[in-house]
């Protein structure tokens, strides 16, 4: 048997590049903290509720904000990094800017949409010229551009919508490339519905499909989750047993994240009825962490995230059933920070609460390639979760060193 055990090691070693070591995550930096009657380095009475922060490898950080110093009209984009920051963009025209990504570069694109917005679109924040502008609203016919993703080179992937009907596509800055579309879009087309794209600095862009004619869009019709060039080449990851009946997954969460090296993270169903956590390069495939696992009792609904060295972060609730978040590599798990665990902010200790049974996370997560984790969360004093603090925008330093020397976190680097 050890025998057996060492030469399927061997095997994962050869298909799966070799994941880091798993942080421990004992520093929290706090970067932006919301409130109605005050924030750091926020106006008072601005909001990024339920917002997904986005992070990139210096250890920058953006997120968007639904509402600018209490003025529910404007709508922006903060940027920040090593605890300070600031209001980048504002939209003064009642648009809607959905979550965010930040590139390597430091830019920040988002969609605009709003009846008095034009153009609708995506737009995008240089942060070398301090200056935000619209980018893009390809193809022609577009009303939404869902879920964009900025890669390293500038280029952007994204979830056209068609008036109900949605297409994946990249911009590279003066044209736009439709990766795919649904059927009812293009008759070629082998999918009756795509769900949230993931996109890479190669120009990949992984996602779950569904495969059916026009309209045949019930959980009863295949799935699968996919990488497809601008070329349209298709490579199949994985899919559920109403695409193969010998498949180890009943279904798959809608959102997924794609790494630079072609990997996929992905929330999956098992056919034990549990929810597990999986990184796959389409050959080999790893369970990150299940709700069978002792120290995981529940998997939430928000999509994991991964970096090329093979650490998986994810949102769930612990073994006593308090929400918390966890990173591991397939061999070992642990839990980064979690609901009434203390952190220090602007006003001293706090604690990650709510004053009452709401949730204490909020978004989902986003991971650079040191392993530092950025996450949102509620913040109430040490003693007394009967008063709010707000939200918080944190980075949990991950302490990887990077090939210039650098550690991660440390915001000389940039």
């Amino acid at each position: 048997m050890k025998i057996l055990a060492a030469l399927i090691t061997l095997l994962l070693t050869l298909v799966m590049p070799a994941g880091a070591e798993v942080p421990a995550y004992n520093e929290f930096q706090l970067q932006v903290r919301s409130n109605i009657v005050d924030g750091f380095n926020l106006p008072a009475n601005s909001s990024f509720n339920s917002k997904t922060p986005s992070l990139n490898d210096s250890g920058q950080v953006s997120i968007c904000l639904g509402v600018v110093g209490g003025d529910t009209t404007v709508q922006g984009i903060w940027l920040g990094g090593g605890g300070s920051g600031s209001v980048v963009f504002t939209d003064p025209n009642d648009g809607f800017i959905s979550d965010c990504s930040l590139n390597n570069s430091g830019n920040v694109v988002a969609e605009l949409r709003g009846f008095f917005v034009s153009p609708e679109g995506l737009y995008v924040f240089d942060s070398d010229l301090g200056t935000g502008s619209f980018l893009t609203n390809k193809p022609l016919g577009a009303t939404g551009w869902g879920s964009p993703s900025l890669n390293t080179g500038g280029d952007v992937g994204y979830k056209a919508s068609f008036d109900g009907d949605y297409a994946w596509v990249s911009f590279n800055g003066s044209a736009g490339t439709v990766h795919v579309a649904m059927v009812d879009i293009d008759v070629t087309s082998p999918y009756s519905y795509l769900f949230t794209p993931a996109f890479n600095d190669s120009g990949l862009i992984a996602g779950k499909v569904r495969l059916g004619g026009a309209g045949q869009i019930a959980d009863s019709q295949p799935d699968q989750i996919v990488t497809i060039d601008s070329s349209g080449t298709t490579f199949v990851v994985v899919e559920d047993q109403d695409s193969n009946g010998s498949s180890a997954f009943i279904a798959f969460d809608n959102g997924v994240w794609l790494t630079n090296n072609g990997r996929v993270a992905f929330v999956a169903e098992k056919p034990s009825g549990a929810r597990a956590v999986f990184f796959s390069d389409g050959i080999t495939t790893l369970e990150i962490a299940s709700e069978e696992d002792a120290e995981v009792s529940e998997i939430e609904f928000f999509h994991a995230v991964a970096n090329d060295a093979g650490l998986v972060a994810f949102r769930g609730k612990d073994a006593v059933g308090l929400q918390a978040i966890f990173a591991g590599d397939g061999a070992d798990l642990v839990r980064v920070i979690g609901e009434h665990d203390l952190v220090e902010t602007d006003l001293g200790t706090g604690r990650i609460d709510q004053h009452d049974g709401s949730v204490v996370f909020g978004g989902a997560l986003s991971i650079n390639a040191g392993g530092d984790i950025a996450f949102s969360a509620g913040l109430t004093p040490e003693n007394d979760n009967q008063v709010e603090w707000g939200s918080g925008i944190f980075i949990a330093v991950g302490g990887a060193i990077f090939a210039d020397g650098f550690e991660s976190g440390d915001t000389t680097a940039w």
